[in-house]
Order: C-alpha cells, then structure tokens, then sequence
C-alpha cells in the first residue's frame, strides 16, 4: 500500500495539521491562542492554500530575521492579525 500522504506538500491535502500553519502560528507567537475550531478552520483554510512554496520561502527568511505580521498572501492573515491584535491589548 502506497502512503499518499507522504507525496504531499507539508501546506496542504492530508489529514493532519499543516507543518506550515504551525511554523507560521509560532513564527508569529500566536500558537498558544490559536485553539479549538479557530485552529481546525485555520488548518483548512491552510490545506487549500496554493502559495505553498512562497510560504516556505517566506517562513525559511523570517527564522533568521523574525516577523510581526503575517505575508499578505496567507489565508490565515487576517486571523493572525486577530490574534496578535488581541494578545497585545490584553497585555496591559
């Protein structure tokens, strides 16, 4: 048998929770708050993404210099922008 999972990109078509989405959500230090069905509806949108490589790239830049905001390109973007938004204001 013939494990079509491992054929896949890291970003989406399996069943498990994309590796990409999860090194975006802790290059943003957003991982600890992204739970329950913000993190499912996160991963689906993440599985249908088709900026795969883009991601990758921009992931493998930001390990060495860091970053704020999420790429415009992300389907997630705007729930990063949510968390991290809520995070600082609850910090005061």
């Amino acid at each position: 048998m013939i494990d079509k999972s491992s054929s896949k990109a890291d970003g989406c078509g399996c069943d498990r929770e994309p590796e990409l989405m999860r090194r975006m959500a802790m290059t943003l230090d957003s991982d600890q708050f992204l739970q329950g069905i913000e993190r499912k509806l996160a991963a689906d949108r993440c599985h249908e993404c088709t900026e795969l490589e883009a991601c990758k790239v921009w992931l493998d830049i930001t390990a060495i210099r860091g970053a704020v905001h999420p790429p415009k390109f992300c389907r997630n973007a705007d729930l990063f922008e949510e968390i991290s938004n809520d995070a600082a204001s609850s910090s005061f």
